[in-house]
């Protein structure tokens, strides 16, 4: 379940998921063009481009067209231990300066099951003219709505994965 915390700028949120595949197979999902183009922060229609390079300290950039408006996501993969644990780091440029980071750990639960533990941490700037309670409902509503979103993206690699699957 999605949790969050208040009592500092970031926001943290940590989901769970289980994926009736093998680690390998999430691992690649993370790291690998094939997969990515389908369903992190983009779709195979609507990717303009995707480079990768998934490599310790290597980068990625995913272009992204909606509605005829570029959206630009790039980061870095700062540690690979390959089919076990990702750490990344994630920002939109056009945005803002920051980057957000992102742990994913995977493991098999038994055979055939992999459960993922993915954490993300983002900075929530606190704006001068905002109260201590609406700074903290701003976090809480940032937290929820990117919950959500993350939550929308693994359904999504959910399909991929079982697609990927039933190809195999």
């Amino acid at each position: 379940m999605a949790r969050y915390n208040v009592e500092n700028e970031n926001v943290e949120i940590q989901l769970e998921r289980l994926f009736k595949v093998e680690p390998e197979l999430v691992y690649q999902a993370w790291t690998e063009q094939r997969f990515l183009k389908q369903w992190f922060m983009t779709t195979e229609r609507t990717n303009k481009s995707i480079e990768i390079d998934a490599v310790q300290n290597g980068s990625y950039e995913i272009i992204d067209v909606r509605k005829g408006k570029e959206n630009i996501v790039k980061g870095s993969y700062v540690t690979l231990n390959p089919n076990e644990y990702i750490v990344m780091t994630i920002g939109m440029p056009e945005l803002s300066d920051s980057e957000d980071t992102i742990e994913v750990e995977m493991f098999e639960r038994e055979p055939g099951i992999t459960q993922m533990i993915f954490n993300y941490t983002a900075y929530v700037p606190r704006e001068r003219r905002l109260t201590s309670l609406e700074y903290k409902q701003k976090k809480k509503e940032y937290h929820d709505s990117t919950a959500h979103g993350f939550e929308m993206l693994f359904d999504k690699l959910q399909t991929t994965l079982e697609e990927y699957e039933e190809e195999q």
